[in-house]
């Protein structure tokens, strides 16, 4: 395989990816939070727990793009060996967060849709593993990774949203603006697409036309076993 060289506009690209996660996440979850409590309700320990994981989860991402920036590339590599474990702690969490979570009235997405968030864990999970399988390939390596980002970020982006009061269309902001950044990205870039720009894309579009109802039908199955 021919060494492509990664070029600086990565660092600015990367960075405000980063960036805009980890604001929507802190801003979002904190608008959703607050509301809940005004509202009378309280968050499980379950919700805040998983909270709390995802949240290192996206400050970790930030942190490792930043370092990168920076040129601390040692101390990069030293803090991503927590990749795994915590995206695993993520996944456990969130799955039991999605299974015993009733509707919330003043949130905007559809409570049915919750179960698919079963399915998108799973590939996060996916993506975050090859992540770190491709380490040493610093052009796959930060793609997959930001591909776990922009599939387990959902549940943010929507709630950041409600947040400054702008309606969107939940798949093409969420899913389709940023995975289509990254192909125009490759391509003004870099005159090409990674392989894993267009496997990440497959692996979505796979989970998106043939196991996302899967997922929502175990959803559905686990729900009542769970709350028993």
């Amino acid at each position: 395989m021919k060494f492509i060289p990664t070029k600086k506009a990565d660092h600015y690209f990367f960075f405000i990816f980063a960036f805009y996660y980890l604001i929507a996440s802190v801003l979002g979850f904190g608008y959703s939070s607050s509301r809940i409590i005004s509202n009378g309700g309280e968050i499980p320990i379950r919700a805040i727990i998983h909270g709390a994981l995802a949240g290192c989860w996206y400050f970790l991402f930030f942190a490792q793009v930043l370092l990168i920036i920076l040129n601390k590339k040692n101390l990069h590599i030293k803090i991503g060996k927590v990749l795994i474990p915590l995206i695993i702690a993520v996944f456990i969490s969130g799955i039991y967060v999605v299974l015993l979570r009733g509707p919330i009235p003043f949130e905007k997405v559809p409570f049915e849709a919750m179960g698919n968030e079963i399915g998108l864990f799973f590939i996060g999970i996916l993506y975050a593993v090859l992540g770190y399988i491709y380490r040493n390939n610093p052009h796959y390596h930060k793609r997959y990774l930001l591909y776990t980002i922009i599939i387990l970020s959902g549940a943010g982006i929507v709630r950041f949203y409600s947040f400054l009061d702008i309606t969107i269309n939940h798949l093409l902001v969420i899913y389709a603006i940023p995975l289509l950044l990254i192909f125009v990205y490759d391509l003004i870039i870099y005159r090409k697409l990674f392989k894993a720009t267009w496997i990440g894309f497959l692996i979505f579009l796979f989970h998106l036309f043939l196991l996302s109802q899967f997922f929502g039908m175990i959803a559905d199955y686990l729900r009542p076993i769970m709350r028993d």
